[in-house]
């Protein structure tokens, strides 16, 4: 038990002597940072196109639900005689997390091992993390700005010529030349 003690405040203060100090960048000079100043809009050409917006929100919920199948799959696979906790997986983003905290042997189960405990403890937090980056991913598709324009291709204003290198099998090498005429 001191062991354990000993370790998470060793890990603690480790992370805290890993982490770098945040700098912020420094005004400019003549500018006067106590006024408040309105917030300014990047120009259109530096704003994703509008279909990011729906490719952000389609992909955060596909992540969201693919990663609620998998934990609702495995709350049907295992019953709670097996998995203590099985059955909060099938509650979204929040069920993972209340897995989490039923982790242990059942009290039936008396050669119960430590190792398929901590893997699924692993899966529950990865499977949790999953579920919640996925609504932060639609959410951030809600909020995105985008430009209103379509995006224009522009056109190269002549031929032009890049050379490329070539990757061969067990060290061959070359130089290749691409361009567009």
């Amino acid at each position: 038990m001191q062991f354990r003690l000993f370790l998470s405040f060793a890990l603690g203060a480790l992370s805290l002597s890993i982490a770098g100090a945040a700098r912020a960048e420094e005004p400019a000079l003549g500018v006067d940072s106590s006024s408040a100043s309105p917030p300014v809009r990047p120009p259109a050409d530096e704003l994703p196109p509008p279909g990011a917006r729906t490719a952000l929100i389609v992909s955060g919920a596909a992540t969201t639900v693919i990663s609620y199948g998998l934990a609702l799959g495995a709350s049907f696979l295992w019953t709670e005689d097996d998995l203590r906790g099985s059955k909060d997986l099938r509650i979204p983003v929040a069920g993972p997390w209340m897995a989490l905290s039923k982790t242990g042997c059942p009290p039936n189960n008396s050669d119960c091992s430590a190792v398929p405990l901590v893997l699924g403890a692993i899966v529950e937090v990865i499977d949790g993390v999953v579920q919640a980056g996925g609504l932060g991913i639609a959410a951030e598709g809600l909020f995105l700005n985008t430009s209103s324009a379509a995006p224009t291709r522009k056109k190269a204003e002549g031929p032009t010529v890049h050379a490329v290198p070539l990757n061969f099998e067990k060290g061959g090498v070359g130089l290749g030349v691409v361009g567009t005429f």
